[in-house]
């Protein structure tokens, strides 16, 4: 995905981003704890923070977090959702394979819905020289699954026409053990389960247009079109409040070099 990266302007979605694009549930963090991240007292690196979707949590757990992001609009949004949340947060601007922090600073490492953005052959040394001996890899991602829902179907078929190249995107394979992870990092556990989130008509088209397919990939003109049919076409399907199934994966690798 790196080359569609270089064509997003992820700052035209920072605010639907804050406003509408779900966070994790609440048992995914508790599934985590069970698996040692996002622990009281340690010190996380959230790369490609977003909003804070991992960040805020963490940090409210007690956790020590510092949340980069390349997008100065997406860490001002972060740095909203801190104050909304009353998280305490260090934020920075800087690409993930070039943070600039101290070696060996970091008990975890953390990536929601962005490593298929980096530079994987660059971050697969940068991490391990972030992370502490033993240290840890969260990859973690959160997506509809329009298959399985009738409204997101509908919606699903709305974005095609007005992006065609998110129809291969939507449809291709978790690698449960990535090419890049081999010999490098240990895959420890891997999760994938399907939860229900709740939407308004409102909060849906909200988050359909934060996704890297439409606010964040198409000109002003076509995301305001794409909006407007959206909204007709909700109030054709769904009715004012829904839940959309989603998918969430995630994989938790060590570091072979961290020390």
């Amino acid at each position: 995905m790196a080359e569609i990266q270089e064509r997003l302007h992820w700052e035209a979605v920072s605010q639907y981003y804050l406003e509408h694009r779900p966070g994790y549930p609440q048992q995914f963090f508790a599934l985590l704890q069970q698996l040692g991240v996002g622990l009281a007292g340690q010190d996380i690196l959230d790369l490609g923070s977003g909003t804070g979707a991992l960040a805020v949590p963490f940090a409210l757990r007690g956790a020590r977090v510092t949340a980069v992001d390349l997008s100065e609009q997406q860490i001002l949004a972060g740095r909203e959702a801190a104050r909304r949340h009353g998280a305490n947060i260090a934020f920075a601007v800087a690409p993930a394979e070039e943070t600039g922090l101290p070696d060996h600073s970091f008990d975890v490492v953390t990536a929601s819905m962005c490593w298929g953005y980096f530079d994987v052959e660059r971050m697969t040394a940068e991490i391990p020289r972030l992370l502490r001996n033993p240290g840890l890899l969260l990859i973690a991602t959160l997506i509809w699954t329009g298959r399985e829902d009738p409204i997101a179907s509908h919606t699903d078929e709305l974005i095609y026409k007005y992006n065609a190249e998110s129809r291969a995107a939507r449809s291709a394979e978790f690698e449960v053990v990535p090419a890049w992870s081999k010999g490098k990092f240990l895959l420890k556990t891997y999760h994938d389960y399907h939860v229900d989130l709740p939407f308004t008509r409102e909060s849906w088209r909200g988050r359909i247009r934060a996704t890297k397919w439409i606010g964040a990939a198409l000109p002003a003109g076509q995301t305001e079109a794409f909006d407007r049919e959206h909204e007709s076409l909700l109030e054709r399907v769904a009715p004012p409040a829904f839940s959309i199934r989603h998918r969430i994966c995630l994989q938790v690798f060590e570091s072979f070099r961290a020390g």
